[in-house]
């Protein structure tokens, strides 16, 4: 794999995938519907705590979040949505989305948030592919059910990419990952062209740093 690499120029790459929270978009939309459903933010912030220590399993979150969301939240599909979809771009995200289009690379989006925002997002930036570890479901009167997640966030984006390489009959290494999280991790090992932001937790583990998303440019 990494004889693979030392081979491969940038006109190798034919598949650039993103992340969604603080890549795409300016928000932490987990969090955001977290605190419109209920959850305080001391509780959000102990759940992350858990389930990065090892003491909860991403499973066993979800179902804390599920819990609130119907003792407290006005947890109906209209709330939700607003609550999810009031986001902002990041500075960039719309041009450089543009740009790797007109430059004839696959697009795709994987993300840990939920379905209905990654339908929204890639849908508005033009994104075939894409894929949310996280899907809701509503009762026919559209009152929140639950929440259909499998494995973590890290193993699922990591599967998702190798579908998404195998669609399009291209090998993982032919592919540049742009995220900002640990979840990340799983991709920029995969692919070694992992992309993150200057002073992101997981600088350190990318193969190329950048200040803002129209930096891809420079290397694309």
């Amino acid at each position: 794999m990494i004889i693979l690499v030392q081979f491969l120029s940038m006109e190798d790459i034919k598949l650039v995938v993103f992340d969604l929270n603080k890549t795409l978009v300016k928000e932490n939309t987990w969090y955001e519907l977290n605190l419109a459903m209920g959850v305080t933010p001391e509780e959000d912030e102990k759940f992350l705590k858990w389930y990065e220590s090892g003491k909860i399993t991403y499973d066993e979150g979800q179902k804390f979040l599920e819990e609130i969301y119907h003792e407290r939240g006005e947890a109906t599909r209209e709330n939700m949505v607003a609550a999810v979809t009031n986001y902002q771009y990041v500075k960039g995200a719309k041009e450089i989305i543009a740009y790797l289009k007109d430059k004839g690379y696959e697009i795709a989006l994987i993300t840990g948030a939920i379905d209905i925002l990654a339908e929204k997002v890639s849908k508005e930036l033009g994104i075939e592919l894409y894929a949310a570890h996280n899907q809701f479901v509503f009762n026919p009167d559209h009152t929140f059910k639950k929440i259909i997640s499998h494995d973590s966030d890290y193993e699922f984006k990591v599967h998702m990419l190798w579908k998404f390489c195998n669609k399009l009959d291209i090998d993982v290494t032919q592919t540049v990952c742009v995220g900002d999280g640990d979840n990340d991790t799983g991709l920029f090992e995969v692919s070694q062209h992992g992309v993150t932001f200057r002073g992101s937790r997981v600088e350190d583990r990318a193969w190329k740093v950048i200040d803002e998303l129209m930096d891809i440019s420079d290397f694309l």
